[in-house]
């Protein structure tokens, strides 16, 4: 069942920023996939070409990348005559038509839009559900429904608070199903919604982060983790909700150390942080509150740091920025031992080919495995399929706000009710045994 029509066009992602979305028809009919977009350039990500024409959406627009599909991608594809199930040779025939590393003369956006959408006639012309194609490609034998991620308070770069990280997130790994899991994050979001407004007035919560966290104006960290400790035993949720922190910790990272009041214009340089001092907040945070997860917890170039934090706790630490879904940085972590989970976006890769490469080496070394969306992220719902397709047992996808978030969310309860008394929730058991992350099978 070889392609017939690959089309591309720009349309608008979450934030209003052009991305692309893929027509792709076969015999089966017409496929369409929508690819989360960003304009955050970070060294080892795949680059997503922009069209830099100021007079056009600020210089964001994608119509080059579209082009590149419509009259070079799709004509050459068509003429090769592969399948729509040949996932790997497809790939790698799109990375040759590229011929760049960082996949700059096509864009990223371009290539990987196209293999989402081949996959997606995949599962069609397999005649199964689309996760159970993403676990054939990526050799997956047991698949689950993940332990969501879902952000409650917002700061860092995202806002205007005071607050220096930026997410603080609950986990409903005490749930004993996913539809649980989302009941107990939902209920938990909307209770935290009255307590803000009974402490700050109705007003604070009338703004909300792209991520989905509200950005109540907490006076600091210690306020924040507090307050979020404090309404989960109000909610009697203890046991059943556990916490997670996004540092994002680069973001404020000056002259060596860390200036957790960079908010402040005139915050005290006596006062910034060294690593090993930001180390022993997160590590008591860990002991005080129900802290189960540090994501990005210092400087992408602080490998000491990162090391050090995960031989002193057996609580999640989450490389994201650090590694950036790319190959070389995630064999280096799993080297260094500098994180015991990382994070898996598909925006930071060019195909669904590379991401499962870099999947297989974290599975086969026993590492946590956290499926991301993007800021910039679309309606799209493929990510939904491609976590529980890999197994992967935990889903970051933002609070349970905006629609292109909810949409996801709602996917994995269509997929845990067509799996009926298979579904697996990975509950307790969303990442490996601790201690044997980095330990070869």
């Amino acid at each position: 069942m070889p392609v017939k029509i690959l089309r591309a066009r720009q349309i608008l992602d979450a934030c209003a920023v052009p991305t692309i979305e893929v027509d792709l028809v076969t015999e089966l009919g017409l496929f369409r996939i929508g690819v989360p977009s960003t304009d955050i350039k970070r060294a080892q990500e795949a680059v997503q070409l922009r069209d830099n024409d100021p007079e056009m959406y600020m210089g964001k627009g994608v119509a080059n990348a579209v082009k590149n599909i419509n009259t070079i991608i799709a004509p050459e594809l068509i003429k090769m005559g592969y399948e729509v199930t040949q996932q790997k040779e497809i790939d790698n025939f799109l990375l040759t038509l590229d011929g760049t590393e960082n996949r700059s003369r096509l864009g990223a956006n371009s290539i990987l839009c196209v293999s989402i959408v081949v996959a997606k006639a995949g599962a069609a012309k397999k005649g199964v559900p689309l996760y159970r194609h993403i676990s054939d490609l990526g050799e997956v034998s047991s698949i689950f429904l993940p332990v969501p991620h879902f952000t409650i308070l917002s700061g860092g770069v995202l806002t205007c608070n005071s607050l220096p990280f930026e997410e603080y997130t609950v986990l409903p790994i005490g749930a004993t199903s996913y539809t649980e899991a989302v009941r107990i994050g939902t209920d938990f979001y909307h209770k935290v919604k009255v307590l803000l407004e009974e402490r700050f007035g109705v007003e604070c919560t009338n703004f909300v982060a792209d991520n989905g966290g509200f950005t109540a104006p907490f006076e600091n960290h210690k306020d924040a983790i507090t307050f979020l400790n404090q309404a989960i035993r109000q909610c009697e949720m203890q046991g059943k909700l556990m916490i997670g922190i996004n540092a994002s910790a680069s973001s404020f990272y000056k002259d060596g150390a860390y200036d957790i009041d960079f908010k402040n214009p005139n915050s005290n340089p006596q006062e910034y942080l060294s690593a090993d001092k930001l180390c022993e907040l997160y590590l008591e945070n860990m002991r005080e509150f129900p802290v189960v997860s540090v994501e990005d917890p210092f400087n992408s170039e602080e490998w000491a740091a990162w090391s050090n934090i995960t031989m002193r706790t057996q609580n999640q630490v989450l490389a994201n920025n650090l590694t950036q879904t790319n190959l070389r940085q995630v064999s280096l972590v799993i080297e260094k031992k500098a994180a015991n989970s990382v994070t898996l976006r598909l925006s930071q890769c060019a195909t669904i080919s590379e991401l499962l490469d870099v999947f297989k080496i974290l599975n086969s070394n026993k590492m946590g495995i956290v499926v991301m969306d993007r800021r910039g992220d679309t309606d799209d719902t493929f990510i939904a399929d491609l976590v529980v397709g890999l197994g992967a047992c935990q889903f970051k996808a933002g609070g349970p706000h905006h629609s292109e978030r909810i949409g996801k969310y709602n996917q994995l309860l269509r997929i845990e009710e067509e799996l009926g008394s298979k579904a697996k929730y990975a509950g307790k058991n969303y990442r490996p045994d601790p201690g044997a992350a980095g330990k070869k099978k």
